[in-house]
């Protein structure tokens, strides 16, 4: 779905005269998570006389940024035309003009539930018959996203590239949704099935459905996830746990910080160690490092 136009049509629910928050805009879209996000997408503003960012302020009352080349001042001056009072940097009267009373249908309540039955179709067996493994990246430039798919075939290279105007922010726990689509792209590219590792986790995720099984349960593929950072659970000796049980690994390479590895779909927790390592010579398994190269090139227009 088209999350910015959805935001954008919260955002523009905001009468004249009152003001909202980050926070409740999030919730209106179905998850305070989006705070952030929502930051994001107002920074983005296609279209400002439109769409009003600047009756969006902190959850304090005090007036946050605002992109605008008079900055803050220029979102005062919006302000006190429409009769909000504005003193010291903060709303006067702020409970008095706070709006919350958007009509919406919670989008990413409904995606969560996409979510949940997703999940119940990781297969963590075994499920491939072929030794032959790609790597995927995306690199990004504002809302326009330059993903990269490397084939590693004995000492041949496949390497498949797109480019996409993404339509979903980064959410915590909703990358998928955000990545997926440009993913699906590539793997449609493909001649023969592979073993994809990607840049996300697997299985290491709040709901034990990360990036890595979304693409593996939604494009019937199997699939390991190769994160660079911890996104939960605790290390013990080469295992990654979460309430005692095993959900990962983590494995350092050469003088690299390490990397958390997990199973996303059709790969079984010790398969999704033995893949990694096969292709691991720096910090990134080789097709997962080509592909985070050709990415990064082809956002450059190298390609």
């Amino acid at each position: 779905m088209n999350l910015y136009d959805y935001f954008y049509n919260l955002v523009m629910q905001i009468p004249p005269g009152r003001v909202s928050t980050y926070g409740a805009l999030a919730k209106a879209l179905g998850d305070i998570r989006a705070s952030r996000a929502c930051g994001v997408m107002l920074s983005q503003n296609p279209d400002p006389p439109r769409i009003p960012c600047h009756r969006v302020v902190m959850s304090d009352g005090s007036l946050g940024g605002f992109t605008h080349p008079e900055g803050v001042k220029r979102k005062i001056e919006l302000l006190k035309k429409e009769g909000v009072e504005v003193k010291n940097g903060k709303i006067v009267n702020f409970t008095h003009v706070f709006f919350d009373d958007f009509k919406t249908e919670y989008p990413l309540k409904a995606l969560r539930e996409e979510q949940e039955k997703m999940r119940e179709r990781v297969l963590l067996d075994d499920d491939f018959s072929t030794e032959i493994v790609g790597g995927v990246d995306i690199s990004y430039e504002g809302r326009n996203a330059y993903g990269a798919l490397v084939v590693m075939k004995e000492e041949q290279k496949e390497i498949i590239t797109k480019k996409m105007r993404m339509d979903f922010p980064y959410i915590p726990t909703y990358l998928a949704f955000r990545e997926a689509p440009l993913i699906g792209k590539l793997i449609k590219e493909l001649s023969e099935e592979i073993i994809l590792l990607i840049d996300g986790n697997g299985i290491i995720h709040p709901k034990f459905f990360g990036l890595a099984s979304h693409v593996g349960v939604e494009y019937n593929l199997p699939t390991v996830g190769v994160a660079k950072s911890k996104l939960l659970g605790e290390v013990k000796g080469e295992k990654l746990m979460i309430k005692g049980k095993q959900v990962g690994w983590f494995v350092k390479s050469g003088r690299s910080r390490g990397i958390y590895i997990s199973p996303g779909h059709k790969v079984s927790m010790g398969s999704s160690l033995k893949i990694v390592k096969k292709y691991l010579k720096y910090k990134n398994p080789e097709p997962l490092r080509l592909a985070h190269i050709y990415a990064n090139k082809l956002r450059r227009g190298e390609l």
